[in-house]
């Protein structure tokens, strides 16, 4: 009896195939087999998921407070200005862990899209950090008078339109280009990167936005993440196990 059910057994292990390897299982351990050789097939016990924050705070706090991956080997992984990932080190099947996921919450802001006075009036208020040409440009909405709003000059770098001065009185006021301004665009644990960009009034009144930088902000913002999770980390004590790419 006991040959027959050993005989069955080895009969189900040559039907028994993973990835090109055959299946043996012996007591509670298992092995791939293969015509080069033979290994134990691990069950991975990494994280199923990983850890979803919104802040860089909470990057360096898992980095710094979890004992669950102390001392083991880390890669901070700056993706772009709003992402940064931290995983592990390969396991023996070539796997990397992943950690944590940070993902920053910015505001939503269409670049190129022409919105009317008054909304821009308001996102360029809650959206971009104060500068002097933020100023203006509200300056410059705030007065448009829309009945007489109109383009007086456009050699596609100056507009000039009319704008109400003060109580009564209605001149023409340059519409100011390029500008320089400082749009919340990645973590605010960090200095917003500054850009410029091309200002554009149409009628309706309406104004758009339209990035002059090639996007170089973006490298700015991503450097500049890299620099405070290392900063903070120093501060903190001594991490030869992290390792940070941006």
């Amino acid at each position: 009896m006991a040959e027959e059910k050993e005989a069955l057994q080895y009969l189900n292990n040559q039907f028994t195939t993973a990835a090109g390897k055959r299946i043996v299982k012996q007591d509670d351990r298992t092995f791939l087999i293969s015509q080069d050789d033979v290994e134990e097939f691990r069950p991975n016990d990494s994280a199923h998921e990983p850890l979803h924050v919104h802040t860089l705070t909470g990057v360096v706090n898992y980095i710094k407070d979890t004992a669950e991956r102390h001392g083991k080997e880390l890669i901070v992984s700056v993706l772009d200005q709003e992402t940064v990932k931290v995983f592990g080190g390969l396991d023996r099947f070539g796997n990397r862990e992943e950690l944590v996921t940070a993902g920053a919450i910015v505001p939503e802001f269409r670049y190129g899209h022409f919105y009317d006075t008054e909304e821009l009036n308001i996102m360029m208020q809650s959206q971009f950090q104060e500068t002097d040409d933020q100023k203006s440009i509200l300056r410059l909405i705030g007065n448009i008078r829309e009945e007489e709003s109109k383009t007086a000059v456009d050699d596609g770098t100056t507009q000039v339109v009319t704008a109400q001065t003060g109580v009564a009185a209605v001149n023409n006021v340059k519409v100011p280009n390029p500008v320089v301004l400082q749009p919340y665009r990645t973590f605010l644990e960090v200095k917003q990167p500054v850009s410029q960009f091309v200002f554009r009034l149409q009628s309706g009144p309406s104004g758009a936005l339209f990035a002059a930088d090639g996007g170089q902000w973006r490298n700015e913002a991503i450097t500049s993440v890299a620099e405070y999770i290392q900063e903070q980390l120093n501060l903190a004590g001594n991490f030869p196990n992290v390792h940070i790419l941006a």
